[in-house]
């Protein structure tokens, strides 16, 4: 959720999640709130690498763009520092300096030339190769190009790039060139030595761009490397794109509100998915094994020291293969062998209960939201006391009115529980199908 947004006046709102500039997540629109509720729990696996997790703050627009409101960026390093709990965190602001990432390919090389006249040239040489990973403009692949410069005290020599179509990793593979020194004289001192006064104040920097056509061009990015650093050697490397140096120097930001996130991240070494074929085999014929308690299902269940770290996974497993209400079934048989009172059916947090509760979450969630969102709605937006417990009542409330609001909201709740049978999954309906049958064999009274 979100509290104290600007602009200070009842909006619609929704959140985006976003690795790096990529959206992979976006909420529903909670409307006319400055606090707004999203509720919402996303889990995904990340099939590549990515510097930052964000979460933009938009104001929904129904006949302009949607303004982005503000934004949390978390970097990939830090994500361990939050995992597991709540936070509040202030939204920052959104501009091109703070969008910046990906990296560029650069070779640097320094040349020592003799002209005709016989004075010594050092030359500079800026072999810009790529670009990967630039930032999304407007949710498209950006129009990048770069400037590549030689700066010192009193020069600032600057060459360009064409411009690339379309793509966050334009191959540029340009070639510039940079005089960076020339003595006056030739002489024997100064044929394969650079003035250091001059290499120490010089540095090249490349900076990204896109091409705004018949907008403003975007800043991508930028990166410096002295000149000192490179003598006569040829030098190559990746270089991360930074903001610019003032970049988050400007005047202190307006409070634009916060959010509240419950961030897990987890990173596992993943092989190649041949390496996992004979237990993923293994896995799905756990529902045809006698008994159960024998299948590979149940025993990595039982040797994860977390149900949980097997469960998930295993009912994506099952789900997807089809397989999972066969399984449900035989894990809840073993379970009612040990029940011995009706009223404490699927009480315990066993396998049997806890692939139910997955399976809910993965299925249900939609319906649920869709069955008792408008009675929530209207609990919250318009509560009425309800309290009955006599210790908790207190001067001037009538238990008889409370008792009445009590029964209208449970009715409500119920009927329109009720009245959704037509609307529930298939796959719900068919697992407390098979778990009614089960409880009734086991239990006939």
């Amino acid at each position: 959720d979100a509290k104290h947004l600007v602009p200070n006046k009842m909006r619609d709102f929704f959140c985006t999640i976003n690795l790096d500039q990529e959206e992979v997540f976006r909420t529903q629109v909670v409307e006319k709130s400055l606090s707004p509720y999203f509720g919402e729990e996303f889990y995904f696996e990340i099939p590549r690498t990515f510097q930052w997790l964000s979460f933009y703050i938009y104001d929904k627009s129904v006949l302009q763009k949607d303004l982005r409101i503000g934004k949390v960026s978390i970097k990939k390093e830090d994500l361990c520092n939050y995992t597991g709990k709540e936070n509040w965190f202030m939204l920052q602001p959104v501009d091109s300096n703070s969008e910046v990432q990906g990296k560029v390919h650069l070779e640097l090389k320094l040349n020592e030339l003799i002209t005709d006249n016989g004075s010594v040239c050092q030359q500079l040489v800026v072999h810009i190769k790529e670009c990967h990973g630039l930032p999304l403009i407007n949710g498209q692949n950006c129009d990048p190009y770069a400037t590549v410069s030689l700066v010192g005290p009193s020069r600032n020599d600057q060459k360009k790039t064409k411009v690339k179509k379309k793509t966050s990793n334009p191959q540029f593979n340009e070639t510039f060139y940079f005089e960076v020194t020339r003595s006056s004289s030739y002489t024997k001192k100064s044929q394969f030595q650079v003035e250091e006064e001059d290499i120490e104040k010089l540095e090249v920097r490349v900076d990204l761009w896109n091409n705004g056509n018949l907008v403003q061009d975007v800043f991508l990015g930028e990166i410096k490397v002295p000149v000192k650093v490179l003598r006569n050697d040829s030098f190559q490397a990746w270089y991360l794109l930074q903001p610019r140096e003032n970049g988050n120097k400007s005047s202190k930001t307006d409070d634009l509100g916060s959010l509240r996130l419950n961030i897990c991240y987890t990173e596992d070494c993943v092989l190649p998915s041949e390496y996992y074929a004979s237990l993923r085999n293994l896995l799905l014929k756990s529902p045809d094994v006698q008994p159960i308690s024998a299948s590979a299902a149940y025993i990595l269940s039982e040797v994860c020291r977390d149900k949980y770290d097997a469960v998930l996974p295993l009912v994506r497993l099952l789900l997807h293969h089809h397989k999972l209400v066969p399984f449900i079934a035989a894990v809840a048989e073993l379970d009612l062998k040990d029940t011995q009172e009706a009223n404490t059916i699927f009480r315990g947090n066993s396998l049997a209960t806890r692939c139910v509760d997955e399976m809910m979450k993965i299925v249900g969630k939609h319906y649920l939201k869709v069955t008792l969102k408008s009675v929530i709605d209207e609990i919250c937006e318009s509560p009425k006391p309800c309290e009955i417990d006599p210790i908790k009542l207190r001067e001037g409330d009538n238990v008889e009115v409370n008792m009445e609001n009590l029964r209208y909201y449970v009715d409500k709740v119920f009927r329109e529980i009720v009245q959704s049978s037509i609307s529930c999954p298939t796959l719900m309906c068919d697992v407390f199908y098979s778990l009614r049958h089960l409880a009734a064999k086991r239990f006939p009274s």
